[in-house]
């Protein structure tokens, strides 16, 4: 393997006390070391030469990017230190030396292969980090582009920040900072270092091409920065990137999985016959419901794949997939919460997301048959954007508290609410553009209580002979017949209308 300049010094015996003069460049790559044998030859690129100061020649030429450990000083020095990196070292044994360098290039070599066999067997990202601490002395992670960990290695398990095992995410209240320090420099190509997890880190990105797949992270301990640790990092994260290709490649996403085929009937798209065999089993042997968990504005940059994990996670067995670029959709596993009321249960479950991460969600009515998943599908998203519109304090709306709601909303199509209105009920809303008493509430009020005025002078906090000459000059100027259930019906409904259409317009004057 070979080395920059920085990870041959920083792994020698610190009692040789090493410097390095001359061109500092950590592109410059140099492989094992080699004894000068003299007589004027040149120094090549790419080599480093191992010798004593009065070893040095007089006139030999040197290339950019060759290297010298030279023991002992010498005037010559300074000519070569404008064209070479040069180690100088005081007095020193010259084999034992030479044999300490030996010893860094056998250790990093012994690294890359134990690293390629890893890769080889099973492409464990853990084990790879685990192996690397020898190396950068230091706890390692690696996450993938959701934010989802790949791995963790021996010391970062001992993190109480990272308590958690490999192949999950994050946990909310790290990820909250993490995502604050990190999402910015997701498309930085070199290491780069930050101060996350109330640690400074080493971090080198994954990508293919302009995709950003995920990221190798250098938890720096008792062990502070060394120049070489960027090279290695860089190097472990070539081969993790591989192992995380090869993970890919074997992810049960795909065509003819259970999630992809629900996902294509939300979708409206058709099934084959494998896919749809797969959702009528599921069917038969599960009972499921239909969330839709929405990301505010203000969330946009979380990745979504960072929330469809910790909803997978939350809800074991359950169907979860991305949607429109700013929701997750899951089709929850009935049988997998505990007994008593699922909703309850629901809320509490996605409580870190609603309240914590300012997200909102749809609840289904329970799921009947996943082959209909689209129709859930838009119940849920139906209560996720009535809920919403309406401003409600509790983040997790059902579909069948707002179904009244949705129900008007939907009737009205392009129509101007006042269209729908008959005239009577428009003298009505005039009235109550210059009264103090509003006819019109009066009106819902006395039609919600099956017109009786007992109950509806209680509600409206007035006597029953005040209601009932107020409603005398209502019924007069409404000049309709309150006893036909129809013209009811449609007083009530479109009176509904109006409630929602004031409740629009006050969230949105907020």
């Amino acid at each position: 393997m070979r080395l920059t300049i920085s990870a041959v010094i920083d792994n020698l015996p610190a009692s040789l006390s090493p410097r390095l003069t001359g061109v500092q460049d950590e592109r410059i790559l140099v492989q094992r070391p080699e004894l000068y044998e003299g007589g004027e030859r040149p120094f090549v690129s790419g080599h480093l030469y191992v010798l004593r100061a009065e070893r040095l020649p007089v006139h030999a030429h040197a290339e950019r990017g060759a290297a010298i450990l030279c023991i002992g000083s010498s005037a010559r020095l300074r000519r070569l230190q404008d064209r070479c990196c040069v180690i100088t070292l005081d007095e020193a044994d010259f084999f034992a030396t030479f044999n300490a360098v030996q010893h860094v290039f056998d250790t990093f070599d012994a690294w890359e292969d134990d690293l390629r066999r890893i890769l080889d067997e099973e492409g464990d990202v853990s084990r790879m980090l685990t192996r690397s601490e020898d190396v950068l002395g230091n706890a390692l992670l690696a996450i993938d582009g959701d934010f989802k960990i790949l791995g963790l290695s021996s010391l970062a398990r001992q993190n109480a920040d990272l308590s958690v095992g490999a192949d999950t995410s994050l946990p909310l209240a790290t990820f909250d900072q993490f995502l604050g320090q990190h999402a910015l420099s997701t498309e930085t190509r070199e290491p780069f270092v930050i101060d996350i997890l109330g640690q400074r880190t080493l971090n080198c990105n994954l990508h293919k091409g302009s995709i950003y797949r995920g990221c190798v992270t250098l938890i720096y301990g008792e062990r502070g920065e060394r120049a070489s640790d960027v090279f290695v990092l860089k190097a472990l994260a070539h081969i993790i990137k591989q192992a995380l290709e090869g993970l890919a490649s074997t992810r049960p996403n795909g065509p003819g999985s259970l999630r992809q085929a629900v996902e294509d009937l939300v979708n409206g798209l058709p099934l084959d016959q494998v896919s749809k065999a797969a959702v009528e089993s599921a069917t038969a042997e599960r009972s499921f419901i239909c969330m839709r968990l929405k990301m505010s504005s203000r969330m946009a940059t979380l990745p979504l794949g960072y929330v469809r994990n910790m909803v997978e996670s939350t809800f074991p067995q359950s169907l979860v997939f991305e949607h429109h670029d700013n929701s997750v959709v899951a089709f929850i596993d009935l049988d997998r919460l505990p007994e008593g009321n699922p909703t309850v249960t629901i809320r509490s479950a996605i409580e870190p997301f609603t309240s914590g991460m300012d997200m909102r969600a749809g609840l289904s009515d329970r799921v009947g048959d996943l082959m209909q998943a689209r129709l859930y599908y838009l119940e849920a998203n139906s209560a996720l954007e009535n809920g919403s519109l309406l401003g409600l304090a509790d983040r997790l709306h059902q579909f069948q508290d707002l179904a009244l709601q949705d129900m008007v909303v939907s009737a009205l199509g392009e129509i101007p609410l006042e269209l729908w209105c008959p005239e009577g009920l428009r003298r009505l809303m005039e009235h109550d553009r210059t009264s103090s008493t509003s006819y019109v509430e009066t009106l819902r009020t006395y039609l919600s209580c099956n017109m009786g005025a007992t109950q509806a002078a209680a509600k409206l906090y007035v006597h029953r002979s005040t209601l009932l000459e107020r409603l005398t000059r209502i019924r007069r100027e409404l000049d309709l017949d309150l006893d036909d259930p129809d013209t009811r019906l449609r007083l009530e409904l479109l009176l509904k209308a109006m409630q929602v259409r004031d409740t629009l317009m006050g969230v949105a004057r907020r």
